[in-house]
């Protein structure tokens, strides 16, 4: 039991090594990214604190869970189909499994709650990897090759403000 507790202490050192790296040598992907994923985490600590045992469920789904896995998949989806960077998808990708794992109590619940604990807790690890290897390769991409862009640009031909021309024409 004693290592599954330290588990969890060993993520949140990391992902506050990560914020602080990020803050100082990421760009504004890796800041977002990083900030997101440590307020998760402390949303998570003060909605344990202000409900104790008592959490708010709703046919078996913690709604604060649930909440804050819906703002984090907002968040990262958002930056996964923005930034000039390919980790943020396997970002989104995780959360989107922790984000299914709240349905699973309502579709299984007669079954045994490894699945539910994996769904719900793995999806972390692999996104605080991803984010390490995301920052080191960024930051390894600006020594190598300089500043580059954070965002992707459009291709769109309004983007680039030519004018649309009409298949017809």
């Amino acid at each position: 039991m004693l290592i599954w507790d330290a588990r969890a202490y060993v993520l949140h050192a990391v992902l506050l090594v990560l914020f602080v790296l990020a803050l100082r040598r990421g760009a504004a992907p890796e800041r977002i990214l990083t900030t997101t994923l440590l307020g998760m985490l402390v949303f998570d600590r003060i909605y344990h604190l202000i409900t104790g045992q008592h959490a708010v469920m709703v046919m078996g789904v913690n709604l604060g869970h649930f909440a804050i896995d819906v703002i984090g998949l907002a968040v990262f989806v958002t930056v996964a189909l923005s930034a000039n960077r390919s980790y943020p998808l396997w970002i989104g990708g995780a959360q989107m499994v922790a984000l299914s794992s709240h349905f699973y109590p309502l579709l299984a619940h007669d079954l045994a709650g490894t699945g539910y604990l994996a769904m719900s807790i793995m999806p972390s690890y692999a996104q605080t990897i991803a984010m390490g290897i995301g920052l080191a390769s960024h930051m390894r991409r600006q020594k190598t090759a300089g500043s580059y862009r954070c965002w992707r640009t459009s291709s769109s031909p309004l983007q680039k403000g030519r004018p649309r021309t009409s298949p017809a024409a």
